[in-house]
C-alpha cells in the first residue's frame, strides 16, 4: 500500500506498458541491494480482481465469481492458491517484507476445505 517507484501503468495485459514493461525492473527472483520483488512471471494482478476498500463479504463473493477471478471455478481457484508459484510468492517475499501468515500449503487446505463446506461467504457488505 505504498506508491509505485517509478510510477507505472498497468498496461493493456496487466504487465506495465510497452515502453516499461514490469520485468524491465522485476527479475526472475528478488532483487536483495534494491529490495526490489522479483519473480518469472511478476505482473500486476487484473483490475476486476482487485479488493482494495472491499468488505470480506464482497471480497468472498468476487473470489466465487467468473467474471472477476480470472475465469475460474472453484477447482482452479483451489489450484491456483495452492500451488501457482506467483501467489506463493506471498510466503517468500524476502527482504524486510513480511510474509505472509502460515504456508501457500496450509493457505490451499483452508481453501479446500472451505469448498468442501459449501464455499459459503458471510453476510453484509
Amino acid at each position: 500500500m505504498h506508491p509505485h517507484s517509478p510510477l507505472v501503468v498497468r498496461g493493456p495485459d496487466d504487465r506495465g506498458a510497452s515502453a516499461l514493461r514490469c520485468t524491465t525492473c522485476h527479475g526472475v527472483a528478488n532483487f536483495a541491494p534494491s529490495g526490489v520483488p522479483g519473480h518469472p512471471v511478476w505482473h500486476m494482478a487484473p483490475r476486476e480482481m482487485a479488493w482494495q476498500g472491499r468488505a470480506l463479504a464482497q471480497i468472498c463473493e468476487q473470489i466465487k465469481d467468473p467474471r472477476h477471478n480470472g475465469g475460474r471455478t472453484l477447482a482452479q481457484i483451489l489450484e491456483h492458491v495452492a500451488h501457482d508459484s506467483l501467489v506463493g510468492w506471498a510466503w517468500r517475499p524476502g527482504g524486510s517484507r513480511e510474509p505472509a501468515p502460515g504456508t501457500q500449503e496450509e493457505f490451499g487446505a483452508l481453501i479446500a476445505a472451505w469448498i468442501e463446506s459449501g464455499a459459503a461467504c458471510p453476510v453484509g457488505h
